[in-house]
């Protein structure tokens, strides 16, 4: 099996799947956000946790880290099914 050839088109797949258009959305919908900016490089400098509870209740910024989240968790899913097949391998 070429598991080269595989990666690849996983990594294509993953590179033009919604998950990865909604992150880029929302990673440009925070950029565009000065005032949500301004508070990140307030609170990088001061570390002032009224400043970051006010960033995590940042509707943008909460809809990003959800979509990390289920980046996250597709990761933990493909790690666990390249073991798997690692395992199989192995055991052949």
């Amino acid at each position: 099996m070429d598991y080269n050839l595989i990666y690849q088109e996983l990594l294509l797949d993953i590179k033009n799947s919604n998950l990865a258009f909604n992150i880029r959305k929302s990673l440009n919908d925070i950029y565009n956000d000065k005032d949500l900016i301004s508070l990140i490089n307030k609170y990088k400098e001061t570390g002032n946790e009224t400043i970051k509870k006010e960033i995590y209740n940042n509707e943008k910024f909460m809809r990003y880290k959800r979509l990390e989240n289920e980046t996250n968790l597709l990761i933990m899913k493909l790690n666990k099914i390249f073991k798997e097949i690692g395992e199989r391998d192995e055991n052949n």
